[in-house]
């Protein structure tokens, strides 16, 4: 929480809007990305794909819905719903302990030339996740989450986060790579605004 700005500094932002890029490894053509989030826990998310179409999810405050580029809507699964909790939290780091029952320290190593505290993460549902914080500025630069799939059981993805900047007192990271197990996603950030006036309407199930 120190790490980031501070308690006050983070309870001020009540809500934000992300603009930015995104990569996939298999994929020649970049994707654009917007992400909207406000108190509490309303999230959107919509993905523009390059010749494919727009991927949007949210969740309401109720319900957690996902439209695919074909138009079809579909809620999620209570291990969908974790994992989708997981993925808002991303951009709020003072919240993650809430997102596990148990959290314990489990070692120091090294990573990209850097030592890190490595915390143990046991959530709910599915199995134990790890974060690694900097030991030197106490900032997330890794989590490995599970996912679970349908077909093929866990998932595990590596989320690397870089490029901290300061917004109104809060640091962000700016750069995320998501490395799944046959390819990687590359998230880039251009603009975030916090406390910005959002229409609850766009967070609802289409």
């Amino acid at each position: 929480m120190q790490a980031i700005g501070g308690k006050e500094a983070v309870k001020r932002v009540t809500s934000y809007k992300m603009k930015g890029t995104f990569q996939i490894s298999k994929l020649s053509e970049p994707g654009t990305l917007e992400v909207w989030g406000k108190d509490p826990h309303k999230t959107l998310t919509v993905l523009q794909f390059p010749r494919v179409g727009t991927l949007r999810k949210g969740f309401d405050g109720e319900n957690y819905w996902v439209q695919t580029p074909l138009g079809t809507v579909s809620d999620s699964s209570p291990q969908e719903i974790s994992e989708l909790e997981r993925d808002a939290q991303i951009y709020s780091a003072d919240t993650i302990k809430s997102l596990y029952e148990s959290m314990k320290l489990d070692r120091k190593a090294r990573l990209s030339g850097r030592d890190v505290y490595l915390v143990e993460g046991t959530p709910a549902k599915g199995p134990a996740e790890t974060l690694f914080f900097d030991v030197e500025n106490g900032l997330l630069v890794r989590w490995d989450m599970a996912r679970r799939h349908p077909k093929r059981g866990n998932v595990f993805v590596k989320v690397h986060f870089n490029d901290y900047k300061e917004v109104e007192g809060v640091k962000v990271p700016f750069s995320f790579r998501f490395a799944f197990e046959s390819f990687d996603l590359f998230i880039r950030l251009d603009e975030l605004q916090h406390n910005v006036e959002i229409d609850d309407a766009i967070f609802k199930k289409p």
